[in-house]
Parts: structure tokens; sequence; C-alpha cells
């Protein structure tokens, strides 16, 4: 679990910021992959140059995470560093569900409404 505390994040941000920079095209498997996120390659980047603070928030999630899940652990013991731990995951989740609507707004915004052109 622990390792899926700071491998998260350390992948979220790798791949984000990749995209970002167009190193990871719209058309990848991997990045935030919205109806509007991938309607262009301006509209990726864009995307993913806005959620990349909100995705490097989750190393702070992640040592946070560390924290209270071995204190629980060894404070509390039985099941609470797991307890404590997936709270810990759930908390990336939001994140990440942020960084995409995040990233969705931003790539709107590059949008021609007039037209509904990207």
């Amino acid at each position: 679990m622990l390792t899926s505390l700071v491998g998260l994040p350390a992948i979220g941000v790798f791949v984000t910021r990749q995209a970002a920079e167009g190193l990871i095209g719209r058309n990848a498997s991997g990045g935030i992959r919205t109806r509007y996120t991938k309607a262009s390659d301006t509209a990726w980047i864009a995307g993913h140059t806005a959620a990349l603070p909100v995705v490097k928030t989750m190393w702070l999630a992640a040592g946070a995470g560390v924290l209270l899940t071995i204190s629980a652990q060894v404070l509390v013991g039985g099941e609470a560093g797991a307890v404590v731990g997936v709270a810990a995951l759930l908390a990336h989740v939001a994140i990440l569900l942020r960084a995409a609507a995040v990233a969705n707004s931003a790539a709107r915004s590059v949008t021609d409404h007039r037209t509904g052109k990207y």
C-alpha cells in the first residue's frame, strides 16, 4: 500500500507533464482522456498544462498518507494502518478527478464555441 501511495503521484505527475509538453500525444493510451482533451492537440496540451499543478498535490497526499498510515499501524495496530492507507488512496482518486475536471475546462476554453470546432 505504501508503494501505491508514492507510485501513483510519481506516475501521475510524469504522464501529465509529458502530455503537457506534447511528448505523449492525444491518441496515446495515457493522459487525461476526456471528450474535450482528446478533441485537438491544442486542447490536449492546454488541459494537461492546467491539470499539472493539481496532479502535483498528490505528493502532499502521499506524504501525509505514508506518515499517517505508519503512525496508525504503530500506535493503534490491527487494521488501522490499512484503513488509513485506503483513505489516503481515496484522496488520490479525489485529486485525479479534480485534475480531470480542470483539464476538461481548460480544453473547452480553447474550443471555438461559435462553430463547435476545436
